[in-house]
């Protein structure tokens, strides 16, 4: 069984707590009450459809910041929270950032979205819209798997709201509805499961996931689910390795190879990180597609 499988059965789905304070009962944090948040650095904005022969990762690579609060007075009239100072202090191994694929509209293109639940009200509205059940899904509540092999070409057609409420719906992106059923994972080629890297940044040392192997087997418009936790830590009421926070990413577009536009130069984020040991392909320029270039010249 390989890595990534492993640890995708490694901690407990609690939608209910995912951001909240938690009390540790093991691992590094024992006996303390911690809320954990991410920050989205720098997202993806271009891919190109993954294929054997020519596989070219998400750029730029969607980075993420990692942030530790320390709660006190948990639960009381004056509880308050203060960040960690010294992040090179931690012991970042087995924190963990894994990553979920959503389809969604083309007309969601843009920034971060810092929101980590969906807002549901106002479901009558007619001018919502969402992905209906993945044909090829499962039903099983909360597996949401699809086989890599069965994974469509084209994305489901876009349906408007119906009356009655989406029991699945994680996340809201403008009109649109994210709903669990809809995910994609498994479209996602390369490293899904990453650890924290300390750099300098801001004047203070920092952690930050790079998902810099990431690339999509089809092609649409997406956004990445990031969710942390810890392998070595427990919280009560008894649980191991819960997800101790969770974000949802700006959106990108992934182009068929004819269509691919090109690579801008890296980013200067991209290039601090390769610094620190992260693997990545740099660029000084903007590279643009030979392909796209013949075809739009025909």
């Amino acid at each position: 069984m390989s890595y990534n499988n492993e640890c995708a059965r490694c901690f407990d789905l609690e939608p209910s707590i995912i951001g909240q304070v938690m009390h540790y009962i093991s691992g590094q944090f024992t006996g303390q009450d911690i809320r954990i948040e991410l920050e989205e650095l720098q997202k993806a904005d271009i891919g190109r459809k993954y294929a054997k022969v020519d596989r070219r990762p998400l750029d730029p690579p969607p980075v993420v910041l990692l942030r530790v609060f320390r709660v006190h007075d948990k639960g009381k009239d004056r509880q308050w929270e203060e960040e960690i100072s010294h992040y090179e202090e931690l012991a970042n191994m087995g924190i963990m950032c894994t990553v979920d694929l959503f389809p969604v509209p083309d007309s969601a293109l843009g920034p971060s979205h810092n929101q980590s639940t969906s807002d549901t009200d106002n479901l009558q509205d007619q001018q919502l819209t969402f992905f209906p059940l993945h044909p090829y899904a499962s039903t099983r509540p909360r597996s949401g798997f699809i086989s890599p092999f069965t994974i469509p070409r084209g994305q489901s057609m876009l349906c408007h709201v119906p009356p009655q409420p989406l029991h699945d719906a994680v996340f809201r992106l403008q009109n649109h509805l994210v709903t669990e059923s809809s995910k994609l994972t498994p479209a996602l080629v390369g490293e899904k499961f990453v650890e924290p890297v300390l750099v300098d940044y801001k004047d203070k040392k920092a952690l930050m996931f790079a998902f810099s192997d990431l690339a999509v087997q089809r092609e649409g418009t997406f956004i990445l689910r990031y969710r942390v936790f810890d392998i070595f830590s427990s919280v009560l009421p008894n649980m191991q390795r819960p997800i101790q926070a969770e974000l949802y990413g700006g959106s990108f577009k992934v182009y068929s190879t004819r269509e691919f536009p090109g690579l801008p130069a890296s980013t200067e984020l991209t290039k601090r990180l390769s610094k620190y040991g992260v693997r990545l392909a740099l660029r000084d320029t903007e590279r643009i597609s030979n392909k796209r270039g013949r075809h739009s010249a025909q």
